[in-house]
């Protein structure tokens, strides 16, 4: 009896050989992966696999059948006749699937582990935690002041108010908020209501414009051009929006005034699976102007704290925090705004939590010395040139939040590719350098790269080419 000869040439089975072994040992590996991550759940209460691989469980069987599939067809030809067994050969097999397997492992247990925030509410369905930050009436705008029985209001002269007596029941201490670091306060002024200042800044009934940034207001002296390209001026909130561009470097400033700081809003998503861009969120509060936030549940967060429209997210609860491992940014009900250097400056909970904390951003770093210089080492990684977005602050009441360029390819407010930026993006210490030159007081970094994005009258300038978990929006309540 003849020998059943195999009908495909060797070059053939070889090529099916590799690919049936390269879908065989994926298999294997992925699903290795997914039960010990089943197993450490409880060390994983952000259930990384299930938020962000939800591919994986399909793909398992997928590449298990089509590997056996392969496999089916060489036996089937005969591709294995009287082919000898290399125990070397498998071996070494064994070994490179052993390390795939544990740097496969490793990688997303190690950032596993920095998911702390644990939220799987849509963002259309979430709702706001309840405030465990509540201002004190002193600070609240909605509080009117109380009129003292022995002065006559119409003997009081415009925006003052009668004098009251202390009250040993109104929280808190005054001694206790002045205990909080002078970095927690940098501007002066604070003395004046920030809802009494810049009175010609805001309009009744609200006025907004729009200019071709071509028309150029000014040349700055060292050769950037600033141009005027939005103006809105409403009852509680007035922004106007300047484009700069030196060279091949643009960016664009949004120049804030706000009464109160009900004027400052957060949206954001508790989960993965429901970040949208910066337009949606900006959408869903009619923001004046919005830009992206620190990407609080980016999965990097293992400490800190993280305040939303004076509700604590993070630690969850209200637990305190004393651990602080990036510098911080807290926006207080008063309107001042303290930036902490988590190696410099002594950040004590307690003194945030005394000043009504009402937004509290965990992502940086500070970009400005106490003094308003720039600073020249930051404590982050993210140093090199890239998309920036920023916060800045002047006084209470006087904000400003930028966006800068980067060579990333930019996303118009449709969706649509408007192709790659050809701006050069800013360092940490460039980005530094002009704030100090803005006047800030003080300054901090936000999330940056594909993120970084301002939106305004439907327009979007920046990159936009990703989700992200929030943004901070001026609005006019």
């Amino acid at each position: 009896m003849s020998k059943k000869r195999s009908m495909l040439p060797k070059a053939a089975q070889t090529v099916i050989h590799v690919i049936a072994a390269v879908l065989l040992n994926l298999g294997i590996v992925f699903s290795a992966v997914y039960i010990l991550f089943h197993i450490l759940d409880q060390y994983n209460p952000h259930q990384f696999i299930d938020s962000n691989l939800p591919w994986l469980p399909i793909a398992i069987p997928v590449l298990l059948i089509l590997s056996v599939l392969l496999y089916d067809l060489l036996f089937v030809d005969r591709a294995f006749h009287n082919r000898p067994f290399n125990k070397n050969r498998l071996l070494l097999i064994i070994l490179c699937d052993l390390i795939l397997f544990c740097a496969l492992t490793m990688t997303l247990y190690l950032r596993t582990c920095t998911n702390s925030f644990v939220e799987s509410n849509t963002i259309e369905e979430f709702q706001l935690p309840t405030p465990v930050i509540t201002p004190s009436p002193s600070f609240a705008q909605e509080t009117p002041a109380p009129s003292s029985p022995d002065v006559p209001e119409e003997s009081l002269a415009p925006g003052e108010t009668p004098a009251v007596e202390p009250d040993d029941t109104s929280s808190p201490d005054p001694a206790s908020q002045a205990s909080v670091s002078p970095d927690a306060s940098p501007a002066a002024g604070t003395d004046v209501p920030m809802e009494s200042k810049f009175p010609e800044k805001f309009s009744d009934p609200p006025t907004e414009h729009s200019y071709d940034k071509s028309n150029v207001v000014e040349t700055l002296a060292d050769g950037t051009e600033k141009a005027l390209i939005y103006t809105y001026s409403g009852r509680n909130a007035a922004v106007d929006i300047y484009h700069y561009q030196k060279g091949k470097l643009e960016y664009q400033l949004a120049d804030i005034y706000v009464r109160n700081l009900d004027c400052f809003k957060t949206e954001y998503s508790a989960s993965f699976k429901n970040n949208v861009k910066t337009q949606k969120y900006a959408s869903r509060v009619n923001a004046i102007v919005a830009t992206n936030g620190d990407n609080f549940n980016s999965g990097k967060i293992s400490d800190g704290i993280v305040i939303r429209n004076g509700a604590q997210l993070y630690p969850e609860g209200g637990a305190k925090q004393t651990r602080f491992s990036r510098d911080l940014c807290v926006l207080y009900h008063d309107g001042t705004m303290g930036v902490y250097d988590c190696v410099l400056d002594r950040i004590s909970y307690d003194e945030i939590l005394a000043k009504y904390p009402v937004q509290a951003f965990y992502f940086g770093p500070k970009l400005l010395n106490d003094d308003g210089t720039a600073k020249q080492k930051f404590n982050s990684t993210l140093s090199k040139t890239n998309p920036r977005t920023a916060l800045g602050y002047y006084e209470p009441g006087h904000y400003a939040l930028i966006v800068v360029l980067g060579t990333r390819e930019m996303v118009g407010y449709n969706g649509r590719s408007l192709g790659n930026g050809k701006s050069p993006g800013m360092t940490l210490s460039e980005l530094s350098e002009l704030c100090e030159q803005l006047g800030f007081a003080a300054a901090y970094n936000l999330d940056g790269g594909g993120s970084s994005s301002m939106v305004w009258d439907k327009t979007v300038f920046g990159h936009n080419d990703r989700t992200h978990s929030d943004i901070l929006a001026v609005v006019d309540p």
